[in-house]
């Protein structure tokens, strides 16, 4: 069995078990929370970030992204990470774009600040840090919305890494209530066919410490 270091509210932890959900994989989950820097993490990934995906071979996959590619080279489960090179191409495009943009202008500024600001006993959420990051949201919903319009999914017609890496990310600032979903009607109907997904239901059912999802977060119909 597979294990995955996780922590709740982590968008790139969540991508990792949607991962290994949509390819059948059987893992446990073991929550770490990052800031306490335990000893036996580092040992495992010096680098001290999350997820952490451990295999039965007792190889260490580092991030999200390497787990989708180290899954597909081995053929196991359904392909996510494009079907053609071309597509693969976009598929990275994307990933990188919401791995790196809109984690720093938007995760940073939301989720940092709202979830693990306190957790980490740094203090309240800065105001102008949760004003930066929803001007920023409302950008990057834009352009998504557009890439959107004439595809099924993020990367053409069929699913892939990119769309379980926008959803999680969307899925975190949902759980807060962060999104007006009547803004982006494309993005809501897609959100909706990844969040109907069977593999979505452990998301779905994430208590985040002692934060209350907001009132359509766990609704399929919303």
């Amino acid at each position: 069995m597979y294990k995955l270091y996780y922590m709740p509210m982590c968008s790139f932890s969540r991508a990792s078990k949607l991962i290994l959900r949509e390819k059948a994989v059987k893992f446990e989950s073991i929550n770490e929370p990052i800031w306490k820097r335990r000893v036996d993490f580092l040992k495992i990934n010096p680098e001290g970030d999350l997820p952490v995906i451990i295999d039965e071979n007792n190889v260490k996959i580092i991030g999200y992204m390497s787990l989708a590619y180290y899954l597909d080279d081995n053929s196991v489960g359904n392909n996510l990470i494009g079907t053609s090179s071309l597509q693969r191409l976009e598929v990275r495009r994307i990933c990188k774009w919401i791995n790196n943009k809109f984690y720093k202008e938007v995760t940073e500024n939301i989720v940092e600040e709202r979830v693990f600001k306190n957790l980490r006993g740094l203090g309240q959420p800065s105001t102008e840090f949760l004003k930066a990051g929803r001007i920023n949201l409302k950008n990057h919903e834009n352009y998504f919305e557009w890439l959107l319009k004439n595809k099924s999914f993020m990367a053409g017609e069929n699913f892939t890494v990119a769309d379980i890496s926008y959803a999680s990310f969307l899925s975190c600032l949902d759980y807060l209530g962060e999104i007006h979903w009547e803004r982006i009607p494309v993005t809501k109907k897609w959100y909706a066919k990844i969040k109907s997904r069977p593999t979505f239901r452990d998301i779905l059912k994430e208590k985040i410490y002692t934060i209350p999802p907001s009132k359509n977060y766990k609704n399929l119909d919303f």
